[in-house]
């Protein structure tokens, strides 16, 4: 349809619409519910008739439309009529619903009105039932109290009776009887008859307790055994006191034990001849036989009574009175009776433990027992075991079986609960009830046994071979170590056996932990010393002050002080965990022995800096040697110089001597720790060296390779079943790599001396250039275009370059630290000034610079990088040592210069791809290899 015919559509569109309008009306005839929409209605019928065509169709529509709407009007009207219907039937069933619940309402209040008069029917008919009942049960209680008040005056009659004959049984049982029927009638004080009988009841509870106390007395203080019917008679009377109650039996038993120490305290006092502290042992032993003497007469007293140990218990008390006033007067004089004071001590221990098993029971002797195996398995006792302890085991256990079958489940379980509880209330008691008296008074016994083991210390190391036994499992041990601690083994066992497992034993402990730091100084004194009067020192060059001279029983004995120091370390830690599990709480946990392994192992420490020292002692000659040789005026290279087979004499003579007298651990420590201070002393004393040639440089590379294989191979013959450590093989190879570098910078031409030196050094300094010059033989002309030619590669102007100074003297000092596991190796100095890369292409240029680290932790199990490509690894040989070879390894000018560069840059490459490959560890060792190596 083209857009001419546009109006037309749109017209007929509009028609349709005005026509479906005009049949959607409203039956009221509004128009106005389709007027806001009849902009949708034309968009929705130009989309359903798009042509005027299609308008034919709307008539159908129109039909259809009309059927749905008559439908739908249809439904309406019948959902109306539904509603309509069913709303009238609700309100119908709403009120039946409501008549309903009315009637129920009148039935409930029917039933409540016949309820509530059967309930007053109810009680009038029970009313009367109540009223007999009541007066049953006040028949019956008026029955039974005259009954019980009949009881009570027959009993009290019969009481009375027995009193006046004096049958104390009889009475017992009545008096028990009586108190009983009394009870009953403490409700009725008022009555006149029940104030009667309660008057003359406690008349005779006065008069039965005034008589027992005075058939007591009767019981005569001495040892005779006394007449049985008067023992019979006495039990009676413990019956009658145990039924008058608490009040009663404390007061006799106060009055039994009080007599019984009143003769303890007429035979002992704390004056005379028994006020001697060493006599202490006569009074238990008094109190012992008086318990024997008179164990007849204590049975008669019942066993809930406890009245020997009652007895005891005063006797302690009193006797911790006497020994504390005998002590406080005798305190200046204990110091020359360290003796008597032990006995005493012993005496009263031993009286405690006894008292405690005696009263008990069963529990005291397995506490003793396990007290006994601890003492036996914590300081290996002797090996005697009594038969009397197995056969009391034995003893308790069918004890035990017998009561528990002979009683009840209940009942057994609670005897045995009270027979516990009194058994660990009289445990509780006795311990420490005498003993802690003399607890402030033992420090003399503390001094005396510290004074005697130094007496004892100072006469072993007087003694003392220093040399290892030969009679011992550890026969690289001194014997005053194994005997030192035999003794302090003794002191250790007598004290926890016969002394105290308390305060006095920590400060035993104490005074052996002073005496083997004493020992331990001991060991250093006996030590080889430097010049000024150290073991420890940094080996230098220009000075002897550190000096060490060993010779071959120093190293015998310096090697026995380590194995002596390492057998101390281990035995004194064993030490102090065996007395934190011997003492009583809190005690044990006060125990600490670190203190004593730290100085055990500052004495190892000593002596491998001792053996260190002595060794470079002995090679530091051989450097002087080298220093000595006339490098300058050498013209051909030979053999190897005589001051390497000096060297090689001194490391051939070390190893097999100190390797297998030290541990694997040691030895390491003492290797690395010497290669440590050896190798950049080395590299150091070549600068020492007057002037070298390039013939003398030839043959002291061909020298220091030597040197570098000796000391990787001195592990090996030092331990030749243990293979050398990554780590110290690493740092030599390193190390000696740097002087075998210089080496070859010092023997080149001086035309190419400064490629050399960037290739072989790339971490090199000015400083290190001009020590270089000052060593090489070269004209003052070759050295001025040398240091031009140095300069303008650092991009210096020549003309402003500042004079150069030799770097200062590399030290490498020898101190070790406080443990062989903990060790240092030497720190690198501040890292040199790095020259910039080269103007002109170079081997160096692209070659990239390890970052400078120290060397650190020699000892440690950290692979290190392979060392730096110089031809020094271990076991490489060097190729022929003929004049020409070594001249054309470092010659690089005259005819062959095009071939020498071309070795060179083969060289640099080969060195770049070796860096390359470990310059992630070298950045973790900041090696370099120009530095003042510190440790």
């Amino acid at each position: 349809m083209g857009e001419a015919d546009a109006p037309e559509d749109i017209a007929s569109n509009t028609t349709a619409v005005s026509r479906i309008s005009v049949f959607l009306t409203p039956a009221n005839g509004h128009q106005d519910a389709f007027d806001r929409d009849d902009f949708d209605a034309v968009a929705y019928i130009n989309e359903m008739f798009p042509t005027e065509n299609s308008l034919s169709g709307i008539d159908p529509l129109i039909i259809s439309l009309k059927q749905k709407i008559r439908k739908v009007d249809s439904e309406i009207l019948v959902a109306v009529r539904q509603q309509s219907s069913s709303g009238s039937r609700a309100r119908q069933d709403l009120t039946a619903a409501k008549a309903a619940i009315e009637e129920l309402f009148g039935k409930i209040r029917e039933v409540r009105r016949k309820a509530e008069a059967s309930e007053v029917m109810v009680q009038e008919i029970c009313r009367d039932i109540r009223k007999l009942d009541f007066a049953k049960t006040h028949l019956t209680h008026t029955i039974t109290a005259l009954r019980r008040l009949a009881m009570l005056v027959n009993a009290v009659d019969q009481l009375q009776r027995a009193v006046e004959r004096g049958e104390y049984a009889e009475a017992a049982r009545l008096l028990e009887a009586v108190q009983q029927l009394a009870a009953h009638f403490q409700a009725f004080g008022s009555v006149p008859k029940v104030a009667e009988l309660s008057g003359r009841v406690a008349a005779l509870q006065m008069s039965l307790q005034l008589s027992a106390m005075r058939e007591f007395e009767l019981l005569g203080t001495g040892e005779d055994k006394p007449n049985p019917l008067l023992l019979e008679r006495l039990r009676a009377c413990c019956l009658v006191i145990d039924v008058l109650g608490f009040k009663a039996r404390e007061e006799l038993i106060e009055s039994v034990c009080q007599k019984e120490v009143g003769v303890y305290q007429q035979i002992f006092s704390t004056t005379g001849e028994t006020a001697q502290i060493e006599r202490a042992e006569r009074r238990y032993s008094w109190l012992r036989r008086r318990l024997a003497a008179k164990a007849e007469i204590w049975a008669i007293f019942p066993d809930s009574w406890r009245l020997t140990q009652r007895m005891c218990l005063l006797f302690a008390q009193v006797t911790r009175t006497h020994l504390a006033e005998i002590l406080d007067n005798k305190a200046p004089e204990l110091g020359n009776n360290v003796e008597g004071l032990l006995v005493a001590v012993k005496a009263t221990n031993d009286f405690e433990s006894d008292m405690a098993r005696r009263f008990g029971g069963s529990s005291a002797d397995s506490a003793a027992d396990e007290d006994e195996e601890r003492s036996e398995a914590g300081h290996e006792g002797d090996d005697s075991s009594p038969a009397s302890k197995v056969r009391r085991r034995y003893e308790r256990m069918f004890k035990d079986r017998d009561s528990a079958e002979a009683m009840s489940d209940e009942a057994a379980k609670a005897a045995a609960d009270a027979r516990e509880a009194a058994n660990a209330a009289a445990r509780t008691a006795f311990h420490g009830s005498i003993a802690t008296v003399f607890t402030k008074h033992l420090r003399v016994y503390i001094d005396a046994e510290e004074k005697g083991l130094r007496e004892t210390l100072e006469t072993l190391i007087r003694e003392e071979s220093w040399k290892p036994m030969e009679d011992a499992a550890q026969t690289n041990v001194l014997r005053s170590a194994s005997e030192l601690f035999a003794v302090i083994k003794k002191s250790l066992q007598r004290c926890s056996r016969f002394v105290s497992r308390g305060e006095p034993m920590l400060r035993l402990m104490g005074a052996f932990q002073r005496v083997l730091r004493a020992y331990a100084a001991k060991l250093i004194a006996r030590l080889p010393k430097t010049a000024t009067g150290g073991t420890t020192g940094s080996a230098s060059a220009g000075t002897q002050d550190w000096y060490i001279k060993l010779n071959d029983e120093d190293v015998v004995v310096v090697c026995t002080i380590i194995a002596t120091a390492e057998y101390c370390n281990e035995v004194v830690g064993a030490l102090g965990r065996n007395v934190s599990k011997t003492l009583d709480p809190p005690f044990g946990s006060q125990v600490n022995v670190s203190e004593e392994e730290d100085d055990f192992q500052l004495v190892i420490t000593a002596c491998l800096s001792v053996l260190i020292l002595g060794t470079e002692t002995k090679l530091d000659a051989a450097l002087m040697q080298m220093t000595r040789l006339p490098w300058a005026s050498l013209e051909t290279v030979g053999d190897q110089s005589d001051f390497v087979t000096g060297f090689s004499r001194v490391l051939a003579e070390t190893a097999p001597r100190i390797g297998p007298a030290l541990s694997p651990l040691h030895f390491r420590y003492f290797c690395d720790k010497l290669a440590v201070s050896l190798c950049p002393r080395f590299y150091e004393y070549i600068f020492r060296c007057r002037k070298v040639s390039e013939a003398g440089s030839q043959q002291l590379l061909l020298d220091t390779q030597a040197i570098k294989a000796l000391l990787l191979d001195f592990p090996s013959a030092g331990k030749p079943g243990e293979a050398v450590h990554a780590s110290f093989s690493g740092y030599v190879a390193r190390e000696m790599g740097k002087a075998e570098a210089l080496l070859k910078v010092v023997g080149s031409r001086p035309e190419n001396l400064v490629d050399n030196l960037f290739t072989l050094m790339p971490s090199g300094s000015p400083a290190d250039f001009q020590r270089i010059l000052e060593l090489k033989v070269m004209r003052r002309s070759e050295q001025q275009s040398a240091m031009e030619s140095f300069n303008k590669r650092i991009g210096r102007p020549s003309a402003t370059a500042p004079p150069m100074r030799a770097a200062p003297p590399i030290q490498a000092p020898v101190q070790a630290p406080a443990a062989p596991a903990r060790q240092s190796a030497p720190q690198a100095a501040p890292a040199p000034r790095q020259a910039p890369p080269p103007q002109a292409a170079t081997p160096v240029a692209a070659a990239p610079k390890p970052t400078p680290t120290p060397y650190s932790n020699v000892m440690s199990d950290v692979q290190r990088p392979p060392p730096v490509p110089s031809g020094s690894g271990r076991g490489q040989q060097l190729p022929p040592t003929s004049s020409q070879d070594f001249t054309s390894r470092f010659r690089f000018g005259g005819g062959g210069g095009a071939s020498a560069r071309s070795s060179a840059a083969a060289a640099g490459e080969k060195m770049r791809e070796t860096m390359a490959g470990s310059l992630a560890a070298m950045k973790n060792l900041n090696l370099g290899f120009s530095r003042n190596t510190r440790e």
